[in-house]
Order: C-alpha cells, then structure tokens, then sequence
C-alpha cells in the first residue's frame, strides 16, 4: 500500500523521502548565485514547507506540480529554512535536484490552507516577525497608488489599513505590481466593498507601528476572491464596516565586531536568543541532547576540505570503505573519490535561563569528542536510516559542561536561525562567574575528570589561577557548511574576574 511521508516528519538525515504535496504558490527568485524557482507546498494534513529548485528543473517541476495541483516528489535534500523571511514554519526546506524524481498525482483536494493571523497578535511576539503570515480583512482607508522614489528607482505604492469582523484594524502596504493589481480593481469595482487576502505578507515596523507588506514576490494578494473563508468573513462584516472610505495620504549595516576570546563577554542563554547585534561571545553550558535530525559528519573533498556530494546511481548502501566511490566537489567541480567524514556535530545546550542549538565543524568538535570522525565513521556510504544509533564517544557528551565560544551571525539576527557556530572550546583553567547565574555555575563543580578523552577541555570552575582564554586560529575546513541562525537581544551580565594572588 503506498504510503507518504507527513511534511512534519521530514529531517536532513537522509534524503530517501517520498511526499505527496499541493502546490499552494511558485515564484522565482534572483539571488547572487543564480535564478532558483521557489515553492510553498501543504500535504493532504495542512503541513506546509517550503521547496526550492535551479533554473534548469524548473519546468520540469512546473509541469509535473503546477500551482494548485498534487504530486509526488521523492528523493530531496532537506537544508535549514533560511533567508530574511521564512515562508512556513517548517524548521527545514526541501531542495530539489537531478537525483529527484517528480511526477502528478491523481489526489483531488480543493483547500486552500489558509493560516489567518490574528490583528491582535501580530507584532507582539518578535520570535514570529522571520516568518511570513496570511492576513484577510475588508480595506478601508484607502489612499490613491503613488509613484515614489525608493531604493534608487520609481516605484508604485498603496497605503490602506485592513479591518477584521471584531472591528481590529492593521495598516498594510504593497508596492510594485501589488499596488498596480490594487489600482486596476479599483477601476472596475466602482466604489464597491474590497475584502483583500495577502498571502505569505511580511510583519514589518514602519513609525513605530505595525504594518504589513509584500515580502518582495513570494506574497499573493487576492482582491473579493471566492475562498469559503472569504464569504463567511464578507457576512460577518456589518454594513457599516463594509462602507469604503477613501482618503487621500500625499539599514542599519551589522558589522562583525572583532573581540579576543580574552575580552569576550560571557552570556547567559537566554541573552543569546535575545541578540540583536553581530559579535561573539562565551556561554557555560551543558550538553542536554544531541540534534538526530542532523547527521554528525558530512564527507568533505581531502584536498578543499569542503563538502562532496554523492554522485545519484550508484549502489552505496552496499558499499564499503575501499571501494572508492564516486563524488563531486563543491569547490571544484570535479569527480573524486579522496573524500573522508568531517565533523558536523549539532548540539542541544542548556544553562539555568534556557536552551539553544550550536554546531561544531572539524577540530573545534574534535578537541570535545577526543576522536577523529574517519575513527568513528562505520565505513558506509550509504544513507543513515537511524540516526538515533550514534558513536559512543558521541553519545558521552550528553550531561556534560563545556565553555564554549559562539560566534552571534546576521543569520542569527536577521535572519531567525536557531544554530549558533561554536569556533572555540574554551580550556578547563578558567575562573569565570555572572552574578546572576553564580549559583548555577557553581552547581557544576570540577568536571575535568569526568572526560578522559579531551580532560582539558570541560570547564573547571575551581581552578584557581588567573582567568585566561587562549585562541587558537581554527582551519579552513571548521568556516564550511554555514546553517546557522537567530535573533534579538537583552543587557549582558557583568562580568566578574578574581583578582590573581599576588606573590611576596
């Protein structure tokens, strides 16, 4: 009996998914590294993800699964949903590629699955500002379709504000051919009422309030359309609400901010999460669990140290280390078979105030596991079915403390990644307190014993020599592989430093 795969359960540890999915909405997009077509997806429980192709599969995709259509994909590439504004709220994104296979299905399901915001919530929590939303309401205050100069060209924009049946209201503008589609209903309306529903709309700040907008050409406005909501949203509304009233209404930069381990401040947690700004710093943490969804190597090129893929159509769950598969390198472009596993270890960590997720690559997880990956790797090329079954060494670090370096990335700020990059474990000869959690720190005692493959590494807090933090430039091999992301930020705690004894 065929069986597909809810959207919810799908993880970057294998690639062998089979999904059945309706495509809700596609665009494409011009980024710096080339034309990619984008998609929202919703399977048959109302689960949405976002999915993304290059250039040259687009019309193979378009045709197999076009915008209000079923079909079955099997086979994708699952990568942290990243970028200024998630599309859903799906953890991860579906990337499609040759090895993908792609058809129609026969599934008949009407539904739109819509996800209406609430006007009194939107805004008020920042942790739902990365993700795009669906709005719907009845237009009112709507002011004529301007010519303005914005980011060094003419562009059409339309400001209105948008009403719920409950009488809440939201401002709201569109520009570019958003605010042309407006400009043209408007012409053919003739002063009637206009309930608007944008899809996929950006919560953005403009003076202090609150406002929605088009997130540049993945939203979707539609003008009285004929969705069941609509029509029940239409009779709630009284008549007096349905009166449209015109009126006439005539970056910052993030810079890396450069620190010594030495000075960098040591944060709680919770200020981590909290972050608005670019910069590093140090957390006292414990390892709560290590990140299944990810694997915990990936094979790198041995000369570019940078990632190599496996190349489709061949037999590797039955191959073993010597028969020399085949891969390509993302660097060079070429085939080989001189790769080997590279750490990628993700980490769930917690202190007294929260938890978050960090990633260690290359030395930086080495100098914690005490093994090289090549030593743990059971030899397979094939995919990992169960990735709960980890290397021992691996599975020790659970419940115990590290210092760890963080560096905070625009992603983490801007961009509402949830994984922090760990460059430094710090050594276990520090004397580091904050006032606020010092209670907590000392719970954690003498951990240098409790680790006898990588002893100097656990955070010792009784040490009683002077604070110091050593850094150690870290290869090239530990800057690969960037997922990471989060955002906004609370005052850091002070730090407190002993004095070093003086000697007679």
């Amino acid at each position: 009996m065929t069986t597909f795969v809810p959207l919810t359960k799908l993880r970057p540890f294998k690639d062998n998914w089979r999904v059945q999915v309706k495509c809700l909405h596609s665009w494409r997009s011009n980024k710096t590294f080339g034309d990619t077509f984008e998609m929202v997806l919703a399977d048959q429980w109302g689960n949405k993800i976002q999915a993304t192709c290059k250039k040259t599969h687009m019309l193979r995709v378009q045709r197999a699964i076009p915008i209000g259509k079923w079909g079955v994909i099997e086979k994708v590439h699952m990568t942290s949903a990243g970028g200024q504004y998630k599309t859903t709220r799906h953890p991860y994104k579906m990337n499609i590629s040759d090895e993908s296979v792609v058809r129609d299905s026969d599934l008949v399901d009407d539904r739109n699955f819509l996800s209406l915001a609430d006007f009194p919530q939107i805004g008020n929590d920042p942790k739902e500002l990365p993700f795009l939303i669906d709005v719907m309401g009845k237009i009112h205050d709507l002011g004529d379709v301007l010519t303005v100069r914005a980011q060094g060209e003419d562009r059409k924009r339309v400001q209105f504000r948008l009403m719920d049946p409950q009488g809440n209201s939201i401002a709201c503008c569109l520009w570019g051919t958003y605010a042309e589609q407006i400009q043209a209903f408007l012409d053919e309306c003739q002063d009637r009422p206009i309930v608007a529903l944008i899809r996929f709309a950006k919560i953005n700040f403009f003076r202090g309030e609150v406002q929605i907008t088009n997130a540049f050409g993945a939203s979707l406005l539609y003008l009285n359309p004929t969705f069941p909501e609509v029509l029940e949203l239409t009779e709630r509304l009284s008549d007096e609400q349905l009166q449209l009233s015109l009126v006439d209404n005539g970056k910052k930069d993030g810079k890396r901010i450069k620190y010594d381990w030495d000075d960098a401040e040591i944060k709680q947690i919770s200020e981590v999460l909290a972050t608005n700004q670019v910069e590093i710093c140090k957390i006292i943490c414990s390892v709560e669990a290590i990140d299944t969804d990810w694997t915990w190597f990936y094979f790198g090129c041995n000369r570019h140290q940078k990632r190599a893929n496996k190349l489709p159509k061949i037999d590797y769950e039955n191959m073993r280390r010597g028969d020399n598969p085949m891969f390509r390198c993302e660097l060079c472009n070429a085939n080989i078979t001189n790769v080997l596993p590279k750490f990628k270890l993700h980490l769930v960590v917690k202190d007294d105030t929260d938890t978050c997720n960090v990633m260690l690559l290359g030395s930086v997880a080495k100098s914690i596991i005490g093994h090289n990956a090549e030593d743990l790797w059971d030899g397979s090329y094939g995919e990992i079915e169960d990735p709960e079954i980890l290397p021992a060494p691996i599975q020790a670090l659970v419940g115990k403390s590290f210092c760890f370096g963080l560096t905070i990335t625009s992603d983490n700020v801007t961009n509402g990644s949830g994984n922090y990059m760990v460059l430094e474990v710090c050594s276990g000869d520090k004397v580091l307190s904050i006032e606020t959690v010092s209670e907590a720190i000392s719970d954690m005692g003498t951990t240098s014993s409790t680790m006898s493959s990588a002893p100097g590494l656990l955070l010792d807090i009784n040490s009683s020599e002077d604070p110091k933090t050593p850094f150690s430039k870290r290869k090239e091999e530990d800057a690969d592989l960037p997922d990471l992301t989060s955002s906004s930020k609370k005052m850091c705690t002070k730090l407190i430093k002993k004095e070093k004894p003086k000697s007679d």
